[in-house]
């Protein structure tokens, strides 16, 4: 039995993003015997609604929420709700809306309705104020008082990325500056205990595949002059799940 800790985009998918038919069959008769874990920027239930739609006995974990399920316990890097509120509350004037998601439901704060298809799609709690802890957080803050909410984040020890802006607001991506990769990748490796490989197509994928016992990367990949050893198989015919039931 070994464990494949594997990239989700181009290296499950094909090169429209779709997991073909062959690729979810192929994986059920690995998982017969083997362990799968997926690493990915996709969202938490973006990964779960994928293991439940195919039926797939797999772990994964969401580097987009910083949750999983690993086994299916939940495996994530909680920011405490008392620390979420207080943000609230110093920076109300100028949130415009926020939102967090967790296993079950969607969290919103300032609720606009216009903006309800870019909110998440899970069942909506709408709050003033949290009683649960969160992976992390998206804040809509409006400009005028950047410098301070950053300041006020590093000294609460909270990191954070810009991932959208226009003239009039940041949205910010709130999370848990103690977070690191490398240690969720290898309580994860600790966790299963078993030989591991690792497969991607990215360079940002060599965090988890330099942890792994066997290092491969995806013909189509960027990787293949950094990893000695690449597939043969094109992702656009299954060349991931290919390789690791033919090698």
């Amino acid at each position: 039995m070994e464990l494949a800790l594997l990239d989700f985009d181009n290296t499950l998918t094909n090169s429209s993003s779709i997991v073909l038919d062959e690729t979810i069959k192929d994986m059920k008769s690995y998982l017969l015997k083997n362990k799968i874990c997926i690493i990915s920027n996709s969202s938490f239930n973006e990964l779960n609604d994928f293991k439940n739609k195919n039926n797939l006995n797999l772990s994964f974990f969401s580097l987009k929420d910083l949750m999983g399920i690993i086994d299916e316990n939940e495996f994530n890097s909680l920011i405490d709700y008392n620390i979420i509120n207080n943000i609230i509350k110093k920076f109300e004037n100028y949130i415009y809306t926020a939102w967090s998601t967790n296993s079950k439901n969607s969290y919103i704060y300032n609720f606009q309705e216009r903006l309800n298809l870019f909110y998440p799609k899970e069942n909506k709690i709408i709050f003033s104020k949290l009683n649960i802890n969160l992976p992390t957080i998206y804040i809509a803050i409006n400009n005028g008082c950047y410098d301070e909410f950053y300041s006020y984040l590093d000294s609460i020890n909270l990191g954070y990325e810009i991932i959208a802006k226009d003239l009039k607001r940041n949205i910010v991506n709130i999370f848990n500056k103690n977070f690191k990769k490398e240690f969720v990748f290898k309580k994860i490796i600790n966790y299963f205990n078993l030989k591991t490989i690792g497969i991607g197509d990215n360079i940002d994928n060599l965090d988890f595949i330099n942890l792994c016992d066997e290092k491969v990367s995806m013909k189509n990949s960027n990787l293949s002059n950094i990893i000695k050893k690449t597939t043969n198989y094109d992702l656009d015919n299954n060349g991931c799940l290919e390789y690791l039931i033919n090698r």
